[in-house]
């Protein structure tokens, strides 16, 4: 993910979650972790670090990093696979996780809200683009997808999030999955003096520091990041010790955390 999405006020909050629980599985079988955190040239990421695996987390469609792994020949378990995506795999239930902030949107009272979601083909935002425009019209409401490069986060969800409303009018709510577009729409908001959550309703996906942090804090999904990190690594040193691993694991079901941003306790 871009330095601009990962870091900042999110503290690497998602790749940190993954890593603490990766970490801890490993260490369990004599295996010490590397951390590699967001560095846009992979050749440079990689270059001089020795490895023997690789967990590869959320990678997209013709990932760079998928590749240079493959050419080194290292086992390799994905989080969130796409297609392409070396096997084995922990699969991220995406649409279950964006067809439940919709409808909690929804059931919240939100009529005309956007979806504020990154630009890049990665998974996660390609099914939240499809699960949205299907649910939308379903229930017989407006489609207003706003796609921001995750390089510009917090900056760019802002000042999209402020031209979609002067171009095609009010809101009532906005789901943005990543949590540092959230935190950019809700500066939106506010820079308008609308009120959260009596006149807009706000929802995220990663249930990290800036979900929690904001005010009113954000509902938001528990994705049971520790439950993936752990299944993925376990699907890793199986590869090293030369057993047999499952070539798609899922992943368990993500829960809903409801909060004041949706009118939620």
């Amino acid at each position: 993910m871009p330095t601009a999405v990962a870091a900042g006020p999110s503290k690497l909050g998602f790749l940190m979650e993954i890593a603490a629980a990766a970490a801890i599985t490993a260490l369990e079988r004599n295996v010490a972790l590397v951390l590699v955190p967001p560095i846009e040239d992979p050749e440079t990421a990689l270059a001089t670090i020795p490895f023997d695996g690789a967990i590869l987390l959320e990678p997209e469609q013709d990932d760079p990093y998928t590749a240079i792994l493959q050419a080194r020949g290292v086992p390799v378990v994905a989080i969130g696979p796409v297609p392409g995506t070396p096997a084995p795999a922990v699969r991220l239930d995406h649409a279950e996780t964006a067809g439940a902030l919709v409808d909690h949107l929804v059931e919240a009272g939100a009529r005309s809200f956007p979806l504020v979601v990154g630009l890049s083909q990665r998974q996660s935002n390609r099914v939240f683009r499809e699960v949205y425009a299907a649910r939308m019209a379903e229930a017989g409401l407006p489609c207003r997808i706003v796609e921001v490069p995750e390089a510009d986060a917090m900056a760019g969800a802002e000042a999209a999030l402020l031209r979609e409303i002067d171009d095609n009018g009010p809101i009532d709510g906005v789901l943005a999955p990543i949590d540092a577009m959230a935190t950019g729409a809700m500066a939106a908001l506010r820079a308008r003096g609308l009120r959260i959550p009596q006149d807009v309703r706000v929802a995220t996906r990663y249930d990290g520091i800036r979900a929690r942090s904001e005010t009113p804090p954000l509902t938001a999904m528990d994705l049971r990041l520790d439950d993936v990190a752990r299944l993925a690594t376990e699907a890793l040193l199986d590869l090293l010790d030369g057993s047999e691993a499952e070539q798609i694991i899922d992943a368990p079901a993500p829960r809903l955390v409801p909060r004041g941003s949706t009118g939620s306790a």
